[in-house]
């Protein structure tokens, strides 16, 4: 039998509530540890005793599990499913409760992504794009193998300016060469931006792939191209910071899923005021999206000071009966300029020339000014100019780059 029907049969079986996805959390914490109690397993797994002891039963009684005097392991036909489902060997680096710090993740790893990271485009501040540092996309990655969202999945990547998907294909091939089987069934990117669909083809297309890969354009103001919808497990998105990006990406993202019980969601947000996260946690509840865990500070990227550089990572599970809360086409505000327009004069230290940076100007930010280096005398140097908004009022360096 599929290892997946199995995984249906018995959460069917045993009347488990969290579906397959709960018999298969189980079948995980038992993969890895090698031989469990009861007790343990629910702990791990975060289910009542009872719930679990009746998924003990059904998988003992269909092979899959062995009874031990110190509790319970896979059978070799156990075993077979698991590599299936979860592939080989053990993880690499240990789980914690919190992201790990830089010091405990494996150099080589970081080495490899702090390649990649070498290889994206410039971030473009209208689509509120900010690069995640190569530690970053390392927890990301610890973090979703530890909450089986990687190993035998469909994996999508809704907006991918972080080479996310790039550095899931790296971990595959850095766990394979530790023997350990870790690849996705399918591994997918979207992004609206062509330099970031073109940058993560030609970075995952270096040496042989290990997973199936793909990416495409894809704006997500469009509804979601039919051959995506229902086609994934996880989805993985980093949207615009703004509660219309939250919910529009979230919409998509119950569509690429097809709405199904139990599906993965991990979103990285930023820590946004008050009201305005009021506003996204009841989205998220509308469309059927529960928060498993919240984790702020999470992420740190390279840019995006608006937010003090770093960000929350939600782990989302979907709810039964899920709905997107946006169908269709959208053509509302979505990207930070787009609720908040700021354009700023920064005048040349050199030639005392103002030139205006921001939506709709000739440069989008000061770095982009910096490196077009001023028209009228050629100089790189610039402070904001006085009561501008966004900024204090005074004319200073701005960031230590004038």
């Amino acid at each position: 039998m599929d290892p997946h029907d199995i995984l249906d049969t018995v959460a069917q079986a045993a009347q488990v509530r969290e579906g397959s996805e709960g018999v298969r959390g189980i079948l995980r914490v038992i993969h890895e540890a090698g031989t469990l109690t009861t007790r343990q397993i629910a702990t791990a797994v975060r289910l009542p005793l009872p719930v679990v002891a009746a998924v003990r039963g059904e998988l003992t009684s269909r092979g899959i599990l062995e009874r031990r005097p110190n509790g319970v392991t896979l059978s070799d036909k156990g075993r077979e499913a698991a590599a299936l489902l979860f592939g080989g060997g053990t993880p690499s680096i240990p789980p914690a409760d919190v992201a790990p710090e830089p010091g405990d993740l494996p150099q080589p790893l970081l080495d490899r992504l702090a390649a990649i990271v070498a290889k994206r485009p410039d971030a473009d501040v209208a689509l509120d794009q900010a690069k995640a540092t190569p530690e970053t996309l390392a927890r990301r990655i610890a973090y979703l193998d530890r909450n089986d969202a990687i190993a035998g999945r469909r994996v999508l990547c809704l907006g991918d300016d972080d080479f996310l998907s790039v550095a899931i294909v790296e971990w595959t091939r850095w766990q394979e060469a530790q023997g350990r089987s870790a690849r996705p069934v399918r591994l997918t990117a979207v992004d609206i931006d062509p330099r970031i669909v073109e940058g993560v083809r030609a970075a995952a297309s270096s040496g042989d792939p290990p997973v199936q890969f793909d990416a495409a354009a894809y704006d997500a103001r469009e509804p979601l191209p039919e051959v995506l919808r229902g086609a994934f497990d996880v989805v993985l998105t980093d949207p615009p910071y703004t509660p219309p990006g939250a919910e529009l990406f979230l919409s998509r993202a119950v569509d690429a899923v097809g709405a199904s019980f139990g599906a993965r969601c991990f979103l990285s947000f930023g820590h946004l005021d008050p009201a305005a996260m009021r506003h996204v946690q009841s989205a998220l509840a509308e469309m059927g999206w529960v928060v498993v865990e919240w984790l702020p500070g999470f992420n740190q990227y390279e840019g995006g000071s608006i937010l003090a550089n770093i960000s929350a990572l939600a782990h989302l599970v979907l709810a039964p009966d899920a709905a997107p809360a946006i169908e269709g086409r959208y053509d509302g505000p979505l990207y930070t300029g787009d609720l908040r327009p700021v354009v700023r004069t920064y005048r040349c230290r050199q030639c005392g020339a103002a030139w205006k940076v921001g939506q709709g100007a000739r440069w989008q930010t000061v770095a982009a000014l910096k490196r077009a280096r001023c028209p009228r005398c050629g100089g790189d140097r610039f402070i904001r100019v006085a009561g501008q908004r966004g900024g204090p009022s005074g004319a200073r360096p701005l960031d230590g780059e004038a």
